[in-house]
């Protein structure tokens, strides 16, 4: 498959699909997955009121994610037999485009994650959402999806593994060679992150139209967050959702991103982990006063 040119400053990526130039380009078998996280009847009832023409309606947690257990984090990956259930409901195939979409990059950046994950290779983010579609005249519908032909049983064959991540343990013990991002805001990443993470809000990225900023704009983020050629990168924010976009934007700028899945909700699920934490962030505290002048102390 061919993708439009880019402008320079845009970030260009194969992982990023372009509104003006899906619609360009119609194809049969393609997918859009409208991506939801949030309080199911009323993401649902949403999704009813107004989507992208086609779409399928996917609770993040239903389908995204699997059941939590008492030491997973708030949305670990689902099982593939659970995924390729509802793929397999949607009518997908192993030639199908699926383009992801939601009310944030984030959210259309978690489906686009686990499909690449379970070994879906043609999957792309749509930049801006819901909202650049209409901006560019595509069609929206309202109501239910209508069912799509399903493909044979045997048209979809799934595996794990398909996308770079790392375990909880693996986590614990990196010791600072490797940078660690953390990608919730401010708030949350001085209210408790992992030792040695560094914070890169991932939201800094994309604009108040929910569009990607230019890769000038999101390579001096990364820049000032410590991120260089070569250096081994992982990432992780609350639940693996924030993080799964920046996984996206650090691909396109040429970088191979580890993604924590289980992030923060799996970290502070045992204590020994949390008191580590603690006594980096009070560190942290503490380095901050003794590099303010005196008159500030005071």
């Amino acid at each position: 498959m061919t993708f439009p040119t880019t402008p320079d400053h845009l970030l260009a990526s194969p992982d990023v699909a372009i509104a003006e130039h899906l619609i360009a380009t119609p194809n049969r078998n393609r997918l859009f997955v409208d991506c939801r996280l949030g309080d199911p009847e009323e993401e649902f009832d949403d999704f009813r009121t107004c989507h992208i023409h086609g779409a399928v309606h996917a609770q993040i947690r239903d389908v995204l994610a699997g059941p939590q257990s008492e030491t997973s984090g708030n949305l670990p990956l689902p099982t593939l037999d659970a995924l390729q259930h509802a793929l397999r409901n949607w009518g997908v195939d192993e030639r199908t485009e699926i383009v992801t979409y939601g009310r944030s990059l984030a959210l259309a950046a978690r489906g686009w994650w686990v499909l690449k994950w379970a070994g879906l290779r043609n999957v792309r983010v749509l930049d801006g959402g819901l909202k650049a579609w209409i901006n560019a005249g595509g069609p929206v519908a309202q109501g239910n999806t209508p069912a799509r032909r399903g493909p044979p049983p045997d048209a979809l064959s799934l595996s794990q593994g398909n996308m770079p991540s790392i375990e909880v343990d693996a986590v614990a013990r990196m010791d600072g060679t490797a940078i660690l991002i953390d990608a919730r805001d401010e708030a949350g990443y001085l209210a408790g992150c992992i030792p040695n993470a560094v914070n890169r809000p991932a939201p800094d990225q994309w604009t108040p139209q929910g569009k990607l900023r230019t890769k000038a704009e999101i390579s001096q983020l990364y820049a000032e967050a410590g991120v260089t050629r070569g250096r081994e990168i992982v990432v992780y924010c609350g639940g693996g959702v924030l993080s799964a976009f920046e996984v996206l934007t650090l691909s396109a700028l040429g970088h191979t991103p580890y993604l924590f899945v289980g992030s923060w909700s799996e970290w502070n699920k045992c204590g020994e982990r949390m008191a580590r934490s603690a006594n980096y962030l009070r560190q942290i505290v503490r380095d901050d006063l003794n590099a303010q002048p005196e008159s500030a102390k005071a």
